[in-house]
């Protein structure tokens, strides 16, 4: 679960350029980052839209904030100070291309606005980073299919974060768990302490509205960026009809495995977001396994496995080939038995299985 959120940090289109900011993957202070990032929103101006967005950069300070919510979502490694796989992997899609130009020629509205890929990789990953609050928040938002800003801030708030909170308490090492406990036993007492002032204008002006305002405003407005809610006027939103029929889906996933989730996303959900997909030959992931390889091998002598099947399945999306990561697994598999002499893969530091060598052509397929 991201627990270290900001009212501020509401546009999932910056994130991309945060990746690509940190691209050579050379260590980087948070703060030189994000002045970097806040150099590059202010030279190219607000964004030309008939309603401004919320959550545009424009202070440093909104900027950093950024930067440590990209931490949170593994965009960014807060030990390293590099990238987390997830922004390895977006900055080896087409999708990065137009950000890691020398010359980025990018308006602001285009640095906002997130092309289908994109969308379902940002739905997976804060699905994960997430866990299960942001879950419990789109089928909330599924079942009501319309509601208030000020309802899904209530609802959030005094329902959802307290169980979500108890749900990870045991999952985290001892100092979270002690601060976590706190937060818990705050967030037990919300309703209460809501219910007990005497008029809106008091609400809105304690420390308690504050706290709200940062953890579930910008949830709602990442629901908007990938396609799932959308804005129904001033402070109200509705529900994308299309995801409203999947709710049931939805309510799968968080009786499911987590190992299970990113397959059933990419199963389910890219055919929502992506139009004219089609199943992937296994002819099609072979090529693309070789092709992913190739993107990571240029800078690392070895590459995680995992990784690797993740960019082949994104990069397959973008070309509207739809393959789900265990056939991605499969056909690396029977390329391993059809090339032992060209294809070597260890036991990696950490654990999982690293690829030192690929040394396939798609001519030998």
């Amino acid at each position: 679960m991201i627990l270290e959120t900001h009212g501020d940090v509401c546009r999932l289109g910056y994130m991309r350029l945060i990746a690509c900011l940190a691209e050579d993957d050379t260590p980087k202070s948070f703060d030189f980052l994000a002045s970097i990032l806040y150099d590059f929103v202010h030279r190219i101006g607000p964004p030309q839209l008939p309603i401004k967005p919320v959550g545009i950069i424009t202070r440093p300070v909104n900027a950093r904030n950024y930067v440590s919510v990209a931490a949170e979502m593994n965009i960014l490694n807060r030990k390293t100070q590099t990238l987390g796989d997830v922004g390895k992997l977006y900055v080896r899609l087409d999708s990065a291309a137009k950000f890691l130009a020398e010359n980025r020629q990018i308006t602001h509205e285009e640095l906002l606005t997130l092309n289908s890929v994109e969308k379902v990789l940002l739905f997976v990953t804060l699905i994960f980073a997430d866990f299960p609050f942001l879950l419990n928040v789109i089928i909330w938002a599924l079942e009501r299919e319309e509601f208030t800003r000020m309802e899904a801030m209530n609802h959030m708030m005094e329902e959802l974060y307290p169980s979500a909170l108890k749900n990870i308490l045991t999952k985290v090492d001892a100092r979270k768990r002690s601060l976590i406990e706190k937060d818990i036993t705050e967030a037990e007492n919300f309703r209460t302490n809501r219910l007990s002032l005497k008029n809106k204008n008091e609400w809105i002006k304690s420390s308690q509205y504050a706290k709200y305002r940062h953890i579930a405003p910008p949830r709602l407005e990442w629901l908007v960026d990938l396609g799932i809610l959308k804005r129904a006027g001033r402070g109200k939103y509705s529900a994308d009809e299309a995801f409203v029929k999947c709710k049931e889906m939805f309510e799968g996933y968080s009786k499911g495995p987590m190992k299970r989730i990113e397959e059933d996303i990419i199963n389910d959900i890219a055919p929502l977001l992506i139009p004219g997909l089609v199943k992937a030959s296994r002819l099609d992931v072979a090529n693309m396994i070789i092709e992913a390889y190739r993107r990571f091998a240029g800078r690392d002598n070895a590459v995680s496995l995992t990784m690797l099947e993740r960019l082949c399945v994104f990069l397959l999306l973008e070309r509207k080939l739809l393959s789900a990561p265990s056939m991605v697994h499969d056909v690396f598999n029977n390329l391993a038995v059809r090339f032992p002499d060209k294809m070597f893969v260890q036991k990696g530091k950490t654990g999982g299985v690293e690829v030192v060598m690929m040394n396939i052509s798609p001519s030998d397929l």
